[in-house]
């Protein structure tokens, strides 16, 4: 292994990754579709909503988590939909059940409809799990008092949001987030949201996120790749282009 290589891992509570990429599970046509992006995207992580497979049929619930398990990629659960600091907790202590994981993407929605974080129950939450042992990634904005209170709590990652989910508008406040990379210059920081096609279109009433395609997610993958190690990584929920921005 080159230095160069060594110097693109990433490295997230102890683990060390060769790809920057985390991926989303949420909203595919199909299995096949699934299994295919994340062959494309060979991504570190592979994100899982709780809420979505409890709320699900057990037969397509155990097929999803068969399909997970054969990737042999590591798995982060998250807390998405959880509207409360103890609404997160009881979520993340049955997921921790449910996917024999202490890894946990921490959400707690202060708005429902631009899904932006409620500060206040963030920080409640992550105090109280990285007690409970999890190993938080605390969904987030660029707001650089927030991101301290939750690194004195324990938390060894961040995931700022860049714009609200499914707009794809692109980065809203760049230079907060080059700011947030600057000040904090040590955690990985994981970039959520602010997906923006290279072509700046989009269909009425459907996310950039939505518009599924394996090869899209490559090249997203291949976009990260040729990234200064030093910036970010992202999390990518389904399919951007690429992204257009480096901090």
């Amino acid at each position: 292994m080159t230095e160069s290589q060594k110097e693109d891992r990433l490295n997230l509570y102890g683990r060390t990754f060769t790809n920057r990429l985390l991926l989303g599970t949420a909203r595919y046509d199909s299995p096949s579709l699934l299994a295919d992006a994340i062959s494309a995207a060979d991504p570190a992580m592979l994100t899982v909503s709780l809420r979505r497979q409890l709320s699900g049929s057990k037969d397509s619930g155990q097929s999803f988590w068969n399909l997970l398990r054969e990737t042999q990629r590591t798995i982060l659960p998250n807390t998405a939909g959880c509207l409360s600091a103890r609404e997160a907790i009881k979520t993340a202590c049955m997921a921790r059940e449910l996917f024999h994981t202490d890894l946990i993407k921490l959400e707690v929605i202060g708005d429902e409809l631009s899904l932006q974080p409620d500060p206040f129950g963030l920080v409640e939450a992550a105090t109280e799990l990285v007690k409970l042992g999890f190993k938080v990634f605390p969904y987030c904005t660029e707001d650089l008092v927030l991101c301290r209170r939750l690194m004195d709590a324990g938390c060894e990652v961040l995931m700022p949001w860049a714009a609200p989910i499914g707009t794809g508008q692109g980065p809203r406040n760049a230079a907060a987030l080059c700011e947030l990379r600057q000040r904090a210059p040590e955690i990985p920081l994981i970039v959520d949201a602010g997906i923006q096609p290279l072509d700046g279109s989009t269909r009425p009433g459907v996310s950039p996120e939505a518009l599924a395609d394996p090869r899209r997610i490559a090249d997203a993958a291949l976009f990260l790749a040729n990234q200064d190690a030093r910036s970010a990584t992202h999390e990518l929920q389904l399919t951007p282009l690429a992204e257009n921005w480096t901090p």
